[in-house]
């Protein structure tokens, strides 16, 4: 799509005989893609800059002939335009079309080039076919096949041979002998990951692909790199010599990893899941995965799994039992519980990695059955109705923004968190969209974005005044008429602008946090907050994507209040994006798994979502909103049901029998640390191994298909709540997922409408049905230039529309122009600016700690994946230069971190962009950082020396890659690990 809205101009060329209208600026390779043309290629990739560097797109290509003298276009006796090829062939990639173009792809001269570019390509290329994983997905063995001359020139002898493989990284292997030097895996990690990490080493003969970074290929995309190499050149790890692609049967699923909802495949041999690829979706993932979501898929065949629901007998022990008798045991606590204590003595906390179906089940039996609104999740993003009402338009891609767009990250650290977004982020920057960044820790967005760094306890006024320079900014709109200040976007029409009256009240209540209050307080220069203000200004459009720090931090009700104010809402790239960390957060919230909100985020005392839940649900809870999830694990309830979410292993110190739970339910796929302290177990299925439904980011509704059959006797997550409450007399008996979700439909007015069948179609076998099928949907049946993909054809989901959007689509313009101008008051009424809690300020030594997030870390769903091990680091904590020369501490050495709610010992590392006074610790690594500060963003702390030089690598089991722009820490990768 038009990152500016405009349509492209289109050029009219001819291609073997075929007519075609393509966009100006498109290359000839492309254009006789879009016509139903073949032209065979290597280096090209649509989704790269073109280099013409392997020449197998070689074509003919005339123009239009003009009379040098007059001008004139040169015609025949039939008054056609003569069309004057030129006198050599050229490469299609990098030739563009022009109008009246006409391009020969099968001529003589064509396939002579083909087959001597084909001959010379496996001058030193093996004949392993037969051994190498790209065999049956190899667009080389295809277009030999189809192109090549049918025999070489050149003798064995005269081959080039290497050793194989030579890791090139500790996930992918190189076979040297079988590259083609189409440098796509160079050139991806250059352009689309923003990776510097892959280069050519040698020259001739001898060229091959080398890691110039330090750890090997340190990029969190290297898979990527596997799927666009058009040869075995590079292979990944974890399916090495593991099957025949003709031997998979791929099932589509939705990454589970992280919000933003790439579409992937499993593929699956003899019920086990050998590999993930990337399924295309434009709108999602396009066709690229991070290294977490490709490679982290070890959860499924773990050992370790539970496969038996647990109780604990009378000696204490959890010992296997039947469904039957743990459902009972269940059901006998609860009705206890809520005997004794009522049924807010029952409470319940959530993951954010369920899909909607079971978060939607587990809200209903606690709340409509149990009759208690202590329901919440965990980690939280979404508390209130902010995304709802301002969210970003449900057609917003955020890869297709550029150039007209402002793109803001609050407390996001968009690689480590969700890393394809940090892709499509990327993208966007490179198409034109102005992009700022505003946090407290560095990130590799910084690099090129307007980043505002905050002190941690005063993010607030940083946010603040960033609002308050783009609401009194002088701007130009798109087409370039000067707009007096205070006027802002009217989004109902479009270049236009209008006074708003809702911006002029938000202006005033922040008219102490204007640019210069930034001063002596921030890291950051006052006239970068203004010119920051000013891009938001001045663009079209404007799209707030925030993470759980933001949360935190309190600034959601600033975004919202700017989103309202000028109507940059519900339309596509403007409004509000919520990152959480989990795959399913922004659903989860959806289904209203938070205790004071119901599904579809109505208030719990809302008089119209009640009645509407009336007439799905046995009962209504009370309409005093619960408890939240700090509050029932520090012992607000007697009994506590926890789905999904491990409390304890986040938070060793967390002892829960301490804090008064008196009867712990545990649900799961292991026995965690939290399932440790339970007294009834129950065994999950793991996100392969079911069917169901995942929200994305941007508010999409997906399907995800089960891949495999489940492990032992675990049961879906939705089944098991629906046993629990047919114990309870609930006469509903959903008989598969997608009963659950039909009664979403009704129960959550945004998803009216959406069913299964409008998602994607059925699939119509079983996993236990397939066996050996002759090939999954890859290069074995079709050639094609993109690389290894799966093509889409399950279905792409639809995202729901916000009130105001729908409000928009059905045509009420009235009501567009009314939110845009003035009807955006309510969304900030009574708002005020957080007080800044003066964390920064100086207090002896102390240094502020804080807690952040890290991609590879030592969850369950990373451990279980044993060749994601080399990547999870050692704990560590990371300082400031000047911090670390104050303090004596040295690259490798070892503190001990003690903050007011605990102590923990970690590896020093010296990391540029990290502002003095402050420290960086991630937390999932076994340390409890967020305990040390006190449960908080963010606290105080001293640091003492425990080792002053690097410590020994015998003492952590696994070694320890450096965080972005630190000095490495990592073991040198051996063949033995590929």
């Amino acid at each position: 799509m038009a990152t500016n809205g405009s349509a492209p101009k289109l050029v009219n060329v001819m291609i073997d005989g075929r007519p075609a209208a393509v966009g100006a600026g498109t290359n000839v390779v492309d254009a006789a893609h879009a016509a139903g043309v073949e032209i065979p290629i290597f280096c090209h990739h649509p989704k790269l800059v073109p280099v013409g560097m392997c020449r197998m797109c070689l074509v003919e290509v005339g123009t239009p002939g003009v009379d040098p003298a007059t001008k004139a276009p040169i015609l025949d006796d039939e008054g056609a335009p003569v069309i004057k090829y030129f006198p050599k062939l050229m490469a299609g990639c990098t030739t563009v079309v022009s109008e009246g173009m006409h391009v020969r792809t099968g001529t003589p001269a064509v396939a002579e080039a083909r087959e001597a570019v084909l001959e010379f390509l496996l001058t030193s290329h093996p004949l392993d076919c037969p051994v190498c994983d790209k065999g049956g997905e190899c667009p080389l063995q295809n277009l030999t096949m189809r192109y090549g001359p049918g025999r070489s020139r050149f003798v064995w002898g005269e081959k080039f041979h290497y050793p194989k493989p030579v890791p090139v990284g500790p996930l992918i292997a190189l076979d040297r002998e079988r590259c083609v030097l189409c440098a796509r895996c160079i050139r991806f990690e250059d352009e689309i990951a923003d990776d510097q990490v892959l280069g050519f080493e040698n020259r001739g003969r001898g060229m091959e692909i080398v890691s110039f970074s330090d750890p090997p290929l340190d990029s969190v995309f290297s898979g990527n790199t596997t799927d666009v190499c058009p040869v075995g050149a590079l292979t990944t790890a974890d399916f090495r010599f593991e099957s025949r692609v003709w031997e998979l049967e791929s099932r589509p699923a939705v990454c589970p990893h992280c919000a933003v909802g790439c579409n992937i495949g499993y593929d699956t041999r003899h019920g086990r899941v050998l590999r993930v690829m990337p399924r295309e979706h434009d709108a999602v993932n396009e066709i690229w995965l991070c290294d977490k979501g490709r490679f982290g898929h070890g959860f499924t065949t773990a050992e370790g799994r539970l496969t038996h629901p647990l109780v604990r007998d009378i000696s204490g022990a959890l010992v296997a039992t039947t469904w039957d008798d743990a459902l009972t045991r269940v059901a006998e606590a609860l009705k206890r519980t809520v005997a004794e204590g009522g049924p807010a003595a029952v409470g319940g906390v959530a993951g954010a990695t369920l899909t909607n179906e079971d978060a939607y089940a587990f809200g209903r039996f606690l709340r409509a059955v149990v009759g208690t609104n202590n329901v919440d999740h965990r980690p939280k993003v979404i508390a209130d109705d902010s995304v709802h009402r301002f969210g970003a338009g449900a057609d917003t891609i955020v890869h297709a923004l550029g150039a007209g767009h402002a793109i803001v990250v609050v407390g996001l650290d968009a690689e480590a968190e969700a890393p394809v977004l940090f892709l499509s982020l990327n993208k966007a920057r490179r198409q034109g969209a102005a992009l700022i960044t505003l946090s407290t820790a560095p990130q590799k967005l910084d690099r090129h974005a307007s980043h505002l760094r905050a002190v941690p306890g005063s993010e607030a006024t940083l946010l603040a005044a960033l609002v308050r320079a783009a609401l009194e900014a002088e701007y130009e709109p798109v087409d370039g008429a000067s707009v007096p200040s205070g006027a802002l976007p009217n989004a109902a029409v479009p270049n236009a602008a209008v006074p708003s009256a809702a911006a002029r009240v938000l202006a005033d209540r922040l008219a102490d946090h204007g640019p210069a209050a930034v001063h002596g307080v921030h890291p950051v220069d006052p006239d970068a907050v203004a010119q920051a203000g000013k891009a938001l200004a001045s663009a079209g459009g404007v799209l707030w994507i925030y993470g759980r720090s933001a949360v935190d931090a309190g600034l959601v009700p600033l975004m919202a209040a700017y989103a309202a104010a000028t109507g940059q809402h519900g339309r596509a790239g403007t409004g509000l994006v919520a990152v959480g960390r989990h795959a399913n957060a922004q659903g989860v919230a959806d289904m209203g798994l938070t205790p004071d909100r119901l599904p579809g985020h109505a208030r719990v005392d809302d008089a119209a979502a009640r009645e509407r839940l009336a007439d799905v649900w046995p009962s209504l809870p009370s309409s005093e909103p619960g408890l939240d999830a700090g509050a029932m694990l520090a012992g607000g309830v007697q009994a506590l049901y926890v789905l999904g979410t491990d409390p304890v292993g986040d938070d060793p110190a967390l002892d829960l029998r301490a804090n008064g739970v008196r009867t712990l339910i545990v649900q799961d796929l292991y026995l965690t640390p939290t399932a440790a302290q339970a007294d009834i177990v129950l065994p999950a299925q793991s996100a392969a191994e079911r069917d169901g439904t995942f929200t994305s980011l941007l508010r999409r509704v997906q399907r995800t298909y089960a891949a495999v059959d489940p492990v032992g006797h675990a049961r879906a997550d939705w089944k098991v709540l629906r046993d629990l409450a047919a114990r309870y007399g609930d006469a509903e008996s959903f008989a598969a997922p997608s009963d659950v979700f039909d009664e979403i439909a009704r129960a959550v007015p945004a998803y009216a409408g959406l069913s299964y069948a409008a998602l994607g179609p059925a699939i119509r076998t079983a996993p236990t049905d397939i066996f050996l099928p002759f090939a999954p949907l890859t290069e074995a049946r079709s050639v094609s230039y993109i690389g290894t993909r799966y093509e889409n054809r399950h279905g792409i989901g639809a995202a729901w529309l916000t009130p105001a959007e729908a409000t928009y689509a059905a045509g009420d313009t009235a009501a567009h122009e009314a939110v845009a101008a003035d009807g955006g008051e309510d969304a900030f009424a009574g708002y005020a600016v957080a007080a800044d809690d003066a964390l920064h300020a100086a207090a002896g030594d102390d240094l502020v700690l804080i807690p952040t997030a890290i991609l590879f870390d030592a969850g369950r769903l990373v451990a279980s994946s044993t060749v994601l091990h080399p990547l999870v680091p050692r704990p560590f904590v990371a300082f400031s230069p000047f911090d670390a020369l104050q303090r004596g501490l040295v690259e490798g050495g070892r503190v001990r971190v003690t903050g007011a709610g605990g102590t923990f010992e970690a590896e020093v590392v010296v990391q540029d962009g990290v502002t003095p006074g402050t420290a960086l610790a991630p937390e999932s690594l076994g340390i409890a950082v967020r305990a040390a500060v006190g449960g908080e963003r963010a606290g105080r702390v001293r640091v003492e020396v425990v080792a002053a030089g690097p410590i020994e690598r015998g003492a952590s089991p696994t070694p320890a890659p450096r965080p972005s722009s630190s000095p490495s820490t990592t073991a040198t990768v051996t063949p033995g690990q590929i």
